[in-house]
C-alpha cells in the first residue's frame, strides 16, 4: 500500500470517529425538563431543547451557578445540609442538559467541516485503496 493510502485511510478513520461522535451528541437524554425559568414564578421559559441561542444558554448556566454558591452560603451559616434544586433539578442536571444543547448548535458547523475533509480526501484515493475501502464496507453491511 502506498504512503498516502495509508494516510488517507488513516485519515477517514479519523473522519468516521468524529461523525460517531456528532451522531451520540444529536440524542442527548435529557435530565430535566428543559424549561428553564430566571425567576421563581414560572413565566416565559428558554426551552433549552429548541434553542440556537448559546448565550442565553451560557446565561443560565451562570445564573444557576450564582444561585447555587449563595444557597450554599446561606445553608451552611444557618448550620443546615439541604440541597439546592431549581424549578425541581440540581444544577448538575441543568448543566448536563445546558450542555447537550450547545453540543447540539455546535454539530452543524462539525458536520460541514467534516463533509468538507471526506470530500478532500475523495479527491486524494486511489482507485486500489478506494476499491479496499468499498470491499470493507460491503463486508462490514453483509457481517452486521
Amino acid at each position: 500500500m502506498k504512503e498516502t493510502d495509508k494516510k488517507t485511510r488513516e485519515l477517514f478513520a479519523i473522519v468516521q470517529k468524529k461523525k460517531s461522535e456528532i451522531k451520540a451528541a444529536e440524542k442527548p437524554q435529557w435530565k430535566t425538563n428543559c424549561a428553564f425559568y430566571f425567576t421563581e414564578n414560572p413565566k416565559d421559559p428558554l426551552n433549552i431543547q429548541i434553542s440556537n441561542d448559546a448565550e442565553a444558554l451560557v446565561r443560565a448556566l451562570a445564573f444557576l451557578y450564582e444561585k447555587d454558591a449563595s444557597y450554599k452560603a446561606a445553608a451552611k451559616d444557618l448550620g443546615v445540609d439541604i440541597p439546592f434544586s431549581w424549578h425541581g433539578y440540581s444544577t448538575e442536571s441543568w448543566k448536563v442538559d445546558i450542555q447537550a444543547r450547545i453540543n447540539k448548535i455546535q454539530i452543524e458547523k462539525k458536520k460541514k467541516e467534516l463533509e468538507a475533509l471526506e470530500k478532500r480526501l475523495d479527491a486524494i484515493l486511489s482507485p486500489e485503496l478506494k476499491a479496499e475501502m468499498e470491499l470493507e464496507a460491503i463486508m462490514k453491511e453483509l457481517e452486521g
